[in-house]
């Protein structure tokens, strides 16, 4: 159990350490009522031809976060997983990557970034606060 333990500890901090590239993502939005969908829907879904294939901008607004504390037998830092609305109209699910003095607060900007050897951005993202010099 703790091989398993130090493995995820290993790969977590792996994370930290590959750069980072801002991605946009891939999403539908319904043809009558405009709204947004994340992640895209299939094309061979049955419900595809209600909606039309989308890319939502690069920033978006924090809707909402909570903390995660995971057992501190796991040695993992507490994370945020969030809520963030884009100007799409789609509201999207993810993780939030902060520094460790950095706090969470409903409003903040961000942006979506993907690992560079991550592959599939639609699938492999996370969001970060956006800063000055990100715009």
């Amino acid at each position: 159990m703790e091989d398993a333990m130090d493995a995820v500890k290993e790969a977590v901090a792996g994370e930290a350490d590959t750069a980072k590239v801002a991605v946009n993502l891939s999403a539908s939005r319904d043809k009558k009522g405009g709204k947004g969908l994340f992640p895209r829907v299939p094309t061979g879904s049955p419900s595809a031809d209600r909606y039309e294939p989308i890319v939502l901008s690069s920033t978006a607004s924090l809707y909402t976060f909570t903390i995660i504390h995971p057992n501190p037998k796991t040695g993992l830092q507490p994370y945020a997983l969030i809520y963030a609305d884009f100007a799409e109209d789609t509201r999207v699910f993810g993780r939030l990557e902060l520094a460790p003095d950095e706090r969470p607060s409903i409003g903040m900007q961000l942006r979506v970034v993907c690992r560079e050897d991550a592959g599939d951005p639609d699938t492999h993202y996370c969001f970060e606060p956006l800063r000055g010099n990100d715009q």
